[in-house]
């Protein structure tokens, strides 16, 4: 294998479930009888931006490719959040297991200090450590595959 791709979307339960119920209690106001206009303003105030979040988090993907020129991920649609790593810039690279809550807060964009990660679910990475010591992970649902392209351009990188 010479390429290795992956796309993954948030599909905690327990977040959808937490942004439902935020979206619910917001808008018991917006629908209740005999409030007045300028009471349901207030109320959209509170609505719209739920309805947001929760629009942000179903087309949220975060994409990953490893290839001969390297390691990219990327959350998309939006391609804010955008980290390409060259294989001459990568000191040590690796899957592992970890704990997205101890380690890095949480998911999504994370990180602490030289230590970053993007991880949508899960508790395996990519662990890409720079030569100037720097350490971003990419969070994984297909470890063995990331593991096999990694080796491959890893054991090869003179000649790329």
């Amino acid at each position: 294998m010479r390429v290795f791709s992956e796309i993954q979307a948030f599909k905690q339960w327990w977040l959808w479930a937490l942004l439902v119920i935020t979206l619910l209690i917001s808008s018991i106001p917006l629908f209740s009888i005999g409030g007045s206009f300028n009471n349901i303003q207030w109320n959209l105030i509170g609505f719209i931006p739920v309805l947001l979040i929760i629009v942000m988090f179903l087309v949220l993907k975060l994409e990953t490719r490893i290839d001969r020129n390297g390691i990219t991920a990327e959350f998309t649609p939006f391609r804010i959040f955008k980290r390409h790593y060259h294989w001459n810039e990568i000191s040590k690279c690796y899957v592992r297991k970890y704990s997205a809550i101890s380690e890095f807060g949480g998911w999504g964009v994370r990180g602490f200090g030289t230590a970053k990660a993007y991880n949508v679910s899960g508790n395996k990475g990519i662990q890409i450590v720079t030569k100037d010591d720097k350490k971003f992970l990419i969070g994984t649902n297909k470890p063995e595959e990331a593991q096999k392209v990694i080796k491959r351009y890893q054991d090869n990188k003179d000649e790329i």
